[in-house]
């Protein structure tokens, strides 16, 4: 993660960090609910944007720049990945 000073032309700002441009998300991952439900599951890792969660999000990404679509299937928090 980035910091940054802010020059307003006379004065140099105080260093800050730059917010998180994105949130990692570690979950479990079926092709279908069956594997994910039967215990048939990969752990993947995810990303959403800033802010959001699982239970609540605009989508699931799979690159930290938020433009690449995680794969279609079914996704979990709640269930142990075998």
């Amino acid at each position: 993660m980035a910091n940054y000073k802010q020059w307003d032309g006379t004065t140099l700002g105080s260093l800050t960090a730059c917010p998180s441009c994105y949130v990692t998300l570690n979950l479990c991952y079926g092709s279908t609910a069956d594997a994910l439900c039967c215990g048939s599951a990969s752990p993947v890792t995810v990303y959403v944007a800033p802010g959001e969660s699982f239970a609540s999000n605009s989508g699931l990404y799979s690159d930290n720049t938020l433009s690449t679509a995680a794969t279609s299937g079914y996704y979990s928090d709640d269930v142990t990945c075998s």
